[in-house]
């Protein structure tokens, strides 16, 4: 009979991950061999995010996750998922564990593949599409997105303001409304993620009502040798407050001179916001590659244990990253 372990694997035993996934992976994966981003999304004291299934004093499976929040027993996203050829019976037993391991209240994963949804509907989560929104900025011609129908919603501003926080002091002082949503994210979460992320520059805004902040969102500028496009990679507040940021989004695309703006995201309405949504009968192309350029939609696809309150946005879990070797 087999003898099945789970353990979760200490920082000082670090070259067991590395050396599996480089053999197990296909591919040699940027998260795992560059010793700067491992340590940034894995590292937790003396311990790392990764947890494997060992039989017969073996590795068969193998799964690392990120936390959202500074708390013990933060919520997750699943970040690396593996199993040896052949095991892939133990990769599901592991997954299936996950949630118990971590002792999250939500674990979900940010970016799965189309045809592994099955695995996560198997499992007892709920896989899913994000949707794609975008806004486009109105210009005579435009060289990034393909544009066959200019259909820019007429917005409705709002007395809001959009304010932005140049450090994590300036959210402190001013936003503390992390509970209307799942998964929950913390001031430490924001400052590590944000901040002080090595490879991308982000622009954190405090969406105010009334003189309170009701909500954070989170830009990134994208740019190409085409030209420049806004991200919206991130919401933290009530759904509903998204329409507060309705007016604000061509003030944004003005100033910062880009094509469009994008949200990828599930749980919320960007048509709140003066977003359109790309659906499949959309003539449009909104790229999602800029470096070097792919005219061509993409789609996302995502799992959670628990869709109530769950909102996904492209920068949660491992993505919105550079892809280094």
């Amino acid at each position: 009979m087999s003898n099945e372990v789970i353990k979760r694997i200490k920082l000082s035993e670090k070259d067991k991950i590395v050396d599996f996934l480089n053999s197990n992976w296909g591919s040699k994966h940027p998260l795992i061999n560059n010793s700067q981003l491992f340590d940034y999304y894995y590292v937790d004291g003396e311990w790392t995010n990764f947890y494997c299934l060992e039989d017969d004093g073996e590795i068969a499976s193998i799964c690392g996750y990120i936390k959202c929040s500074k708390e013990e027993n933060s919520d997750i996203w699943i970040s690396i998922w593996c199993a040896k050829k052949g095991k892939n019976g133990l990769g599901l037993a592991l997954m299936s564990k996950m949630q118990e391991l971590t002792e999250a209240k939500n674990i979900s994963c940010n970016n799965i593949r189309k045809n592994t949804m099955p695995f996560y509907t198997f499992l007892g989560y709920h896989p899913d599409k994000m949707n794609h929104y975008y806004r486009l900025r109105n210009l005579p011609e435009y060289k990034i997105a393909v544009v066959n129908n200019k259909n820019i919603l007429s917005c409705c501003p709002t007395t809001s303001v959009l304010k932005e926080f140049k450090n994590i002091d300036e959210v402190k002082e001013n936003f503390n409304n992390f509970n209307s949503s799942t998964p929950h994210k913390d001031y430490w979460y924001i400052n590590k993620r944000y901040f002080n992320y090595p490879h991308y520059k982000y622009k954190i805004f405090g969406l105010y009502d009334n003189n309170i902040c009701k909500s954070l969102v989170v830009f990134r500028v994208n740019e190409s040798d085409e030209g420049f496009v806004l991200r919206l990679v991130d919401y933290i507040g009530c759904s509903n407050d998204i329409s507060l940021l309705n007016g604000h989004i061509d003030g944004l695309m003005e100033q910062y001179n880009c094509e469009y703006c994008d949200m990828y995201c599930f749980g919320i309405d960007g048509k709140k916001a003066g977003f359109s949504l790309r659906e499949d009968t959309d003539t449009n192309i909104i790229p999602n590659y800029l470096n070097p350029l792919l005219q061509e939609n993409i789609d996302y696809y995502f799992f959670t244990s628990d869709t109530d309150n769950f909102m996904m946005f492209k920068a949660d879990g491992d993505q919105d990253r550079m892809n280094l070797g």
